[in-house]
């Protein structure tokens, strides 16, 4: 792995909640049906400042507040931490990922003030008024919008992020048009790889609501069971293109756990129990899920391997510096013994190319 001083990006998780409940999220179960395994935290101002010190944030070229489970502007500290950043590194950038359905007016505000230059926050609308709230539950179309266009408006850099499903194929160009009209920077639209075919929502009692599906159009197609089972023998399984290496970044979870990427971190607290998925009838299939279960295990593994990752007790720089963290992720790579990087990230992963994938990317450059 990359070296102390050659570290220039972070990914981080500075709360695991979140007032959605979007059914292909890990932090639920088919958006109605709690997560046993997610213990709620949030990182304060003064554990981001303990974290990123000085020597730390001198060096990093961007800050990504994003995360696997939460959303960052549900964190109470996020603009002091913000700001704390831009006065230690004004040219830092800084990325904020965000359902954008929370938060008064005048936060929003102050939010686009306290940003550097070099700042975007991507807002998720997968959507319009009478499709968007069928993924994102709990997020109201008419105030994300308010949101966004009361940041943009003092200033804010934004992108729409729009996730195409077959309930919403049809108003990409509508939604396209009215990023313009409001003043976002980008417009990106991709397809999702978290189901294969019809994917059932469910209400607080599992009980099915209604099916979310892939557009018809879209080129992702589901990776069977065979090829899951058999990941270890694919061709060049312990040849890992690794992206983090590649920019030199780690991500760091609620809980203070650091680990090269939010994909092998998810599975810390993925939910695999069998009796809860049966129960309603959202169970799928027992080899793909003894994998999952297999792969999680390997992750803790890891985590001890390393000593224990938690950047809060240990240090960041300590961690990165450390002969163990410097050494075993190429040795897991050559042992074919990394399933999580193996399935996510070798050449010949049939995962790569079900990816999510930007199918359309609009620079507005006369909104600059």
């Amino acid at each position: 792995m990359f070296k102390f001083e050659e570290f220039r990006g972070v990914h981080l998780e500075i709360t695991n909640r979140c007032q959605a409940s979007c059914p292909m999220c890990p932090r639920n179960i088919h958006g109605g049906l709690e997560n046993p395994l997610l213990k709620l935290n949030d990182w304060s101002l003064e554990d981001f400042k303990k974290i990123f010190t000085v020597e730390v944030l001198t060096q990093l070229k961007y800050i990504n507040f994003c995360g696997n489970f939460g959303d960052p502007i549900l964190n109470n500290d996020l603009i002091s931490m913000c700001r704390y950043v831009k006065e230690i590194n004004p040219n830092l950038m800084q990325f904020i990922h965000t359902n954008g359905s929370a938060r008064p007016t005048k936060w929003w505000k102050e939010l686009a003030e306290t940003l550097p230059a070099t700042h975007k926050v991507i807002f998720a609308l997968d959507g319009l008024a009478d499709t968007h709230h069928l993924y994102r539950i709990g997020t109201f179309f008419d105030l994300v919008i308010k949101n966004a266009k009361t940041f943009i408006d003092a200033g804010g850099i934004a992108e729409w992020n729009f996730i195409r499903f077959k309930h919403n194929q049809h108003q990409v160009a509508d939604a396209e048009r009215l990023a313009k009209e409001l003043g976002f920077r980008e417009f990106i639209v991709k397809d999702s790889k978290r189901f294969s075919n019809s994917f059932p929502v469910v209400d607080a009692n599992g009980e099915i609501a209604y099916h979310i599906d892939q557009p018809t159009d879209s080129v992702i197609k589901f990776v069977g069971r065979n090829e899951v089972t058999d990941h270890t023998k694919w061709p060049d399984a312990d040849k890992i293109s690794c992206f983090v290496e590649k920019d030199k970044e780690v991500y760091i979870d609620a809980h203070y756990m650091a680990l090269p990427c939010c994909m092998i971190s998810a599975f810390l607290y993925m939910n695999y129990d069998n009796e809860i998925l049966k129960k309603h009838n959202l169970y799928f299939d027992d080899h793909v899920n003894h994998v999952a279960v297999d792969i999680q295990k390997q992750v803790w593994d890891i985590v001890d391997e390393l000593d224990g990752v938690n950047v809060l007790d240990k240090g960041l720089k300590n961690l990165i510096t450390s002969e163990a963290w410097q050494t075993l992720w190429h040795k897991k790579w050559a042992e074919k013994s990394s399933s999580a990087c193996i399935v996510m990230c070798s050449p010949s992963s049939p995962y790569i190319s079900i990816n999510d994938q930007k199918t359309k990317k609009i620079k507005f450059e006369d909104n600059v």
